[in-house]
């Protein structure tokens, strides 16, 4: 009698579970609005997951995998991620309008804040968001960032940086660690107050951390954004949440560093003005200690990845066209001359170095898939519904490589940024910090470090791939961002 009981119980057991799956994938086919964007067939509940991890691990990046999808489904498209609709926008005109469009500016809930325990100016919706980026706006100008005033803080850590590369004598060196920790001291003196010493060992570790977590996100960024696929069998997180929890402490203490000697009259940065608006009150209803950490945090991350791995490109582009680095230092050379370094009122008459300039983002796009937005709610957009939660993933690479505005997309020719006096015009397609109400709120600053730590370089320092080592490469290397894969390089002083 306890045989067949047990008999019963298992079929029982059987039983609802496949009324469970079956009314599940119900809900699958039938509980999807209808006139969705077109996109490659997934299965129920899984979606579109495992064809990404096929093509991953083959090799094949996610925004090359996107811009093959957008051939056959056109430009906006829709892929299901377990139980999410993704739609992923493959031209500028898509990025553009949807971007611009009030009710597609929210983000998704990304992992960075469960494991931050903070929601950042970054990760914020609504009007939350708006209250957080216009406090932070408003702070960083108020601070001199982007301003031409903002010029002498750039260049005394660049000039930091090259008294650094001097001391190698043209022998080889990896520029990251020295690229990372002079740009994140341009925000650390926003920010903190502070700039950080080359050889101190803590803040070197932090910056390693900050670079490990980038890959660790995953390709295209995958885990951010659907926290879920932490919890497949061979994704591995336990490095990034100890990760991601050393650097939270680390901006604690400063904080709380901050908090102790805390002074009304002599607000020195970012985190004395927060505080102070804390101290406030009513005054913003958002700024609270809830998103202090966080968007402390998203400034120092922001501030720091993306422009120091776009100059770690810039020199590898350099030393693999050494023809195209010879023609920047003759117009420096030209423009400024041999007896002082550049400056921002140079920048008019630097017109193929600002070219290159562009044209090294443009190929190497530092955030190929963006930072997605969210539906805040159901919405028309190109004929198409977006459901209310669905998100929103710019192809940034498929822009860039789009051969309907870049002839020869793959080919590295700063020269496109040329009109026929020579002199350099930015294409609006070109949108490596993205576009509208969400774009990137370091821009301006982005771009005067850029500009000044590129041509202090190329001032002062003629690069080499060094003599022994094997041809260097221009292939990424996969993660939230698109970095180069670890080279040396040599900087030979300059006459």
């Amino acid at each position: 009698m306890s045989l067949l009981n047990n008999m019963l119980w298992y079929l029982d057991l059987r039983t609802v579970l496949l009324c469970v799956v079956v009314l599940l994938v119900l809900r699958w086919f039938l509980g999807r609005p209808k006139n969705l964007p077109p996109g490659p067939w997934g299965f129920p509940l899984i979606g579109s997951v495992p064809a990404i991890i096929r093509e991953v691990r083959r090799g094949v990046e996610p925004h090359d995998l996107f811009m093959r999808y957008a051939a056959k489904f056109g430009p906006v498209f829709r892929l299901q991620i377990l139980n999410k609709t993704v739609v992923v926008l493959n031209d500028y005109t898509s990025v553009k309008e949807a971007f611009q469009h009030p009710q597609l500016n929210d983000r998704p809930k990304l992992l960075f804040t469960k494991l931050f325990r903070s929601e950042g100016v970054g990760m914020a919706s609504g009007e939350k968001w708006i209250e957080l980026r216009r406090f932070c706006l408003t702070v960083l100008r108020s601070f001199g960032v982007g301003k031409t005033s903002f010029e002498e803080k750039i260049g005394t850590e660049a000039e930091e940086l090259m008294k650094e590369m001097s001391a190698f004598n043209g022998k080889p060196f990896d520029p990251k660690p020295l690229l990372s920790n002079a740009v994140s001291n341009v925000i650390c003196s926003v920010i903190f107050g502070k700039r950080y010493e080359y050889a101190d060992g803590e803040f070197k570790n932090l910056l390693s951390m900050l670079g490990e977590n980038v890959k660790l996100f995953g390709s295209g960024g995958a885990m951010l954004f659907f926290p879920a696929l932490r919890y497949l069998p061979f994704m591995s997180t336990d490095k990034l949440e100890s990760n991601m929890e050393a650097i939270r402490l680390f901006l604690t203490r400063i904080i709380d560093n901050h908090r102790a000697i805390f002074d009304l009259d002599n607000l020195d940065d970012f985190i004395d003005a927060y505080l102070m608006e804390l101290k406030a009150g009513a005054k913003h209803v958002h700024l609270t200690e809830h998103s202090f950490t966080g968007t402390v945090g998203n400034l120092f991350g922001a501030g720091t990845e993306t422009t120091g791995t776009t100059l770690q490109w810039a020199l590898l582009y350099m030393a693999v066209y050494p023809e195209i680095q010879q023609r920047v230092q003759a117009e420096i050379d030209a423009v400024v001359g041999r007896n002082r370094l550049p400056r921002m009122a140079d920048k008019p008459e630097l017109n193929f170095t600002r070219a290159v300039i562009w044209e090294v983002q443009r190929m190497t796009i530092i955030a190929p898939l963006g930072v997605a937005h969210a539906a805040a709610s159901d919405t028309q957009f190109h004929g198409f519904v977006i459901p209310k939660g669905a998100l929103l993933v710019p192809n940034l690479w498929a822009v860039a490589h789009d051969p309907k505005v870049w002839s020869d997309p793959n080919k590295f020719q700063p020269e496109r940024f040329l009109n026929d006096k020579g002199e350099a015009v930015q294409a609006e397609e070109l949108i490596p910090f993205s576009v509208g109400r969400r774009s990137c709120i370091g821009e301006h600053l982005a771009k005067m470090e850029l500009f000044i730590f590129f041509s202090f370089f190329l001032h002062q320092f003629t690069f080499k791939k060094p003599d022994d080592s094997p041809p260097l490469t221009l292939k990424g290397r996969g993660g939230f961002t698109n970095s180069p894969r670890v080279f040396n390089i040599c900087a030979a002083k300059r006459d």
